[in-house]
């Protein structure tokens, strides 16, 4: 078995090469085309990438943007690699709503686990299943339950052999630092078994029985009443399903029926998991030793709920929830209350028994609280205390609502004196209800203390768990509408919960140093600490001659310009100015410039780089200082960028490792080696990986995700510099077709946010999109620029018409620009600045604006439905920059408002506003589109039914993408008019208009 299966992977990899080969040779510079909307599908991206500790190998996930996928496994020694199939990646999912107070924000990816185990011998991933499946599952409209899941592949690192397991839930491995200490297992939850449906009756039994196929109540009652039990607890029910524990020297395996949930210990001796079963009274928690097989101990078991099991981080002992004991008196008393009620225990790894530590009676709690399943449970980093969740104990539930929907009185109430308005508090609903106050449990004292409560909801203990952070918000949060998010924070003795106020009204994070001994906050202008637990408050920057926070165009309070880390003995903290690195005491005894002084010389912007990036590992937070320092530095002139090394007690300037016109990312190094892996870009480099040494002298190229990129004619991308009309210096990139002719005249596309020319070494993926991929356009013969913006507070129209028409004058006066060709494209904020610039300008021929604010009054009090939040706040201080209230600054309102000058429009406008966006209400593109067509204006807008404010769905993506490229190359270039140009789409022929779409051009 185990040589058909390595047959089959070297088949699989051979042809994988055989492909490349093909792919790759194929394209000569004769032969190259222009990019197609159909091309995008075949795309890749590399995701996941994760490094052995040993370093010598790469595992890393690449996945088309739209197909099956595989993950890749290199030998970064010997260059062999072996490649395995991982399925298609699910659509992106929808962003958190609060993400949505950033105008646009990304979707949600979904990628596969990767995980070497610790020795270093073995690699396990998880897969999605394959795209025909999930399409063949879903046009049978099958369950949920029955779409194909995701798979598990466990590969040996010696040869590449490997072992394929379907419909897999989710994978553990040891995680040892030592991994001569850990034990070489797995373990890993199926999916559940597919049931087979009950056979249907006969049907002369249906005949027999009429009375029984029509639903009555059989005739034994009590039989009946019993199945009626059962289907009322499945749903509320969840089942666990079977666990494997593998030992990966042998392959041998052992199962566990009914598992919900397990955890195992880092050192892979100890396997603790919980049992949810239909026989209920084997439900419980076990812990096994995964090296004898008759080691099974029962830690806490019966009918119940076991819930949020955690090891603290010696490894010593786990704590959890369970509603056992309530559960039992429920079953014995059918009266009592059908609330449920938790208890905390706790097991030490060398009992045979959990023992019960918290109850809902235990001294501590505050407001009538209990112990909660919905908050997480979490030890210090010592082992010596347990924090946890509690909330109020519900009261008695009601019983069974009785009116019909018709006698439902339906209604809110938007009270002036509420917290939050009614958007805000229905977006947050699931969150408040699940909401938990924290509490800590001092194991040494067997002392409960409830540290969290309605008056200071957010608690963030030291790494000790001896103190914490909280924040009161309440005063402040009316004011999140029109102003920002303020906090009270105190700093709470866990031992006590007595709490002492620290600062006031105020926005940025405070964050603790690794001993607990200060906590560090940024206070709009300087750097402050906070010693514990006396709560002294020391400036820690004032005095130093440069200013630690940014230079912003927006009315609001300047953020810092960031924070490093601290060194792991807490004895120092890393803060930025613009340029350089300062090493900093907490205690105000002194602060040097790390970087002495070079970042500012050079103009390089220098940055802290976490090479260890294993979430999983406490230290890797923190510096070590008695390792060298990588420091990422970017040149703020040219956008070059490179790696400098550094120590933390350094009395010279960094020493300079890589530097070039590219694009490189932040490094990270293999646990145990000295190995490093990044990557590095232009506009015409993909971001593949290289490895490298420390001394970063030779990079080796590792992966190579699209060499598809020689078929196709790309660009190139170049700084151009100009002024504003206020004559303030500016950048921006303009990209140039392949084979650029200076003597030709070419068509232009201008596209446009705020400051973009950062982004010159980015490679920009094709993709479909709402915004205009330059990529795409250069390839099919467009020039396309990208300026900066720089902004008047009350002006922000014009300070965009103040930047981007210089910067389109400087590239035109370099005489290959058909001035009579000249677009411009955007969205969200870039779309509101072209709805303006329109109604003050002729310049360009054709415009297309994504999700634009039209009415600065109207859209002064509307609602960003995502978050539930008015949008006021942005008006007053943030993006759109008027700097005051509607009634303070009316003009500005109007006079920024493209609505109120449509009549002055004389261009041919395309607008996308989806019904359901979450940023920008959907009417703002009404508005305008409603006056626009009133005075008789060219315009069309795409609302792309149940579609936020960027497209999220693929189909949806590629569709606006042709409809784009038809409308610029009508106007910019002289192609024909497209069909719903001339005759539009009438509602009832939509789907007609979008096979026939699907016909023309084959994108779908």
């Amino acid at each position: 078995m185990k040589t058909q299966r390595y047959f089959h992977v070297i088949t699989y990899v051979t042809a994988s090469i055989i492909l490349a080969i093909a792919f790759t040779g194929t394209a000569s510079p004769q032969n190259k085309r222009p990019l197609k909307h159909t091309d995008y599908d075949a795309w890749r991206s590399i995701n996941t990438q994760t490094l052995s500790r040993n370093g010598e190998f790469l595992a890393y996930a690449l996945f088309p943007q739209d197909g099956d996928g595989e993950v890749v496994v290199r030998n970064l020694r010997t260059g062999v690699e072996w490649r395995q199939p991982a399925g298609a990646r699910p659509e992106p999912g929808r962003p958190d709503p609060l993400a949505a107070l950033l105008e646009d924000a990304p979707p949600t990816e979904r990628n596969i686990t990767i995980e070497f185990s610790s020795d270093n011998r073995t690699l396990v991933f998880t897969t999605f299943p394959l795209k025909a499946d999930v399409v063949k599952a879903k046009k049978e409209k099958k369950k949920a339950d029955d779409i194909p899941k995701g798979g598990l592949v466990i590969m040996e690192l010696a040869g590449g052999t490997v072992v394929r397991i379907a419909d897999i839930k989710n994978f553990q491995l040891p995680d040892m630092t030592k991994p001569e200490a850990a034990k070489n297992v797995l373990a890993y939850l199926r999916e559940a078994k597919k049931e087979k449906p009950a056979a249907k009756p006969a049907d002369d039994a249906k005949e027999k029985d009429p009375e029984k196929t029509s639903g009555a109540i059989a005739d034994d009652d009590e039989d009946q009443a019993a199945v009626d039990d059962s289907k009322s607890d499945a749903k509320k029910k969840e089942y666990g399903t079977e666990l494997v524990l593998r030992n990966l020297a042998d392959g041998s395996e052992r199962t566990f029926q009914d598992v919900l949930d397990y955890k195992l210990s880092k050192d892979g001796t100890t396997l603790v998991y919980t049992v949810s079963a239909k026989k209920e009274e084997t439900d419980g928690i076990y812990a096994v030793n995964t090296a004898d097989a008759s080691a099974t101990r029962t830690l806490l078991s019966g009918r119940g709920k076991y819930l949020k099991m955690a090891w603290d981080e010696p490894q010593s002992q786990v704590a959890f929830l369970s509603d056992r004991d309530d559960a039992t008196a429920k079953q014995n008393d059918k009266s009592a209350n059908k609330q449920t009620k938790f208890k905390l225990y706790r097991w030490e790894r060398n009992t045979e028994t959990a023992t019960e530590i918290v109850i809902a009676s235990t001294s501590g709690f505050r407001e009538n609280c209990e112990p909660s399943d919905k908050g997480n449970i979490s030890f210090s980093r010592d082992g010596k205390r347990i924090f946890f969740g509690c909330k109020g104990a519900a009261a008695p539930e009601k019983e069974t609502e009785t009116l019909i929907d018709d006698e439902k009185v339906n209604v809110d109430l938007w009270n002036w004196r509420d917290d939050y308005i009614q958007p805000m508090q229905k977006v947050r609903a699931e969150a408040e209800k699940a909401r938990t106050f924290r509490c800590v449990y001092h194991i040494a004292e067997k002392k409960m203390v409830q540290l969290a409560d309605t008056s200071l909801q957010e608690i963030t203990p030291n790494e000790d768990g001896s103190y914490a952070l909280g924040g009161d918000d309440r005063a402040y949060r009316p004011m999140q509408e029109y102003d920002t998010r303020y906090n009270d924070s105190y700093i709470v003795d866990t031992r006590t919960g007595e709490k002492k106020l620290i600062v006031r009204k105020h926005i940025n994070r405070i964050t603790w140093s690794p001993t607990g001994k200060y906590a560090i906050y940024f206070d709009g202008k300087d750097w402050q600490s906070v010693s514990v637990p006396d709560g002294k408050t020391t400036n820690l920057t004032a005095n130093l001659g440069v200013n630690f926070f940014e230079d912003i165009d927006r009315p609001e309070a300047p953020p810092a310009h960031g924070l490093g880390s601290w060194t792991r003995d807490g004895k120092f903290v890393l803060v930025y100015d613009e340029f350089d690195v300062w090493r900093v005491a907490p205690d105000g005894s002194g602060a040097v410039n790390l970087t002495r002084g070079f970042g500012r010389k050079e103009h390089l912007i220098m940055r802290y780089v976490r090479t260890n990036t294993d979430n999983r590992d406490p230290d890797s937070r923190w510096i070590d200082p008695s390792q060298p320092i990588l420091l990422r530095a970017v040149n703020k002139d040219t956008r070059d960028s490179g790696i400098f090394r550094t120590t933390i007690d350094a009395t010279t300037p960094p020493q300079k490792l890589l530097m070039a016109a590219k694009n490189y990312s932040s490094p990270v190094k293999a646990k145990n080696a000295d190995v490093y892996i990044l990557t590095e870009s232009t506009f015409q480099e993909f971001p593949d990986y290289l490895a490298t040494d420390s001394s970063f002298s030779k990079l080796q190229k590792v992966t190579d995700a699209n060499p598809q990129i020689s078929q196709f004619t790309w660009g190139t991308s170049e700084m151009v510099h100009f002024k504003n009309t206020d004559g303030v210096e500016l950048s921006g990139i303009l990209y140039k077709p392949e084979n650029f002719d200076p003597n030709k005249k070419y068509p232009m596309l201008v596209y446009i946010y705020e400051k973009l020319s950062d982004t010159i070494n980015n490679f920009v993926v094709p993709q479909p999109s709402h915004r205009i991929i330059p990529s795409f356009y250069v390839s099919n013969g467009y020039l396309v620029l990208l300026p900066d913006i720089v902004y008047t507070i009350g002006q922000p129209g014009q300070s965009a018409l103040k930047c981007v028409l210089p910067a389109i004058q400087s590239v035109v006066d370099r005489g290959f620009v058909d001035e009579k060709a000249i677009g411009i494209q955007g969205h969200s904020w870039g779309g509101y600045q072209i709805a303006y610039m329109i109604t003050q300008t002729d310049r360009f021929r054709a415009v297309a604006a994504g999700a634009p604010v039209s009415n600065m009054t109207s859209a002064y009090d509307g609602i960003r439905w995502g978050p539930g939040i008015p949008r006021q706040f942005q008006y007053e201080h943030t993006q759109s920059r008027i700097g005051g209230t509607l009634w303070e600054k009316p003009l500005n309102y109007i006079e920024n408002s493209p609505l109120f000058s449509a009549n002055r429009v004389h261009t041919p406008l395309l607008m996308i506003h989806n019904d359901a966006d979450d940023a920008v209400p959907w009417y703002q593109g009404i508005e305008y589109y409603l006056a626009l067509r009133r005075l008789g204006k060219e315009v069309y807008m795409f609302t792309y039914n149940g579609e936020p404010h960027g497209l999220r769905r693929r189909a949806d993506q590629k569709d606006y993408s042709v409809r784009l490229q038809q409308f610029f190359d009508h106007f910019l270039k002289g192609a024909p008019e497209p069909e719903w140009m001339t005759k539009g789409i009438p509602y009832l022929d939509r789907e007609k208009e979008k096979e026939k779409l699907k016909e023309q051009t084959g994108v779908y």
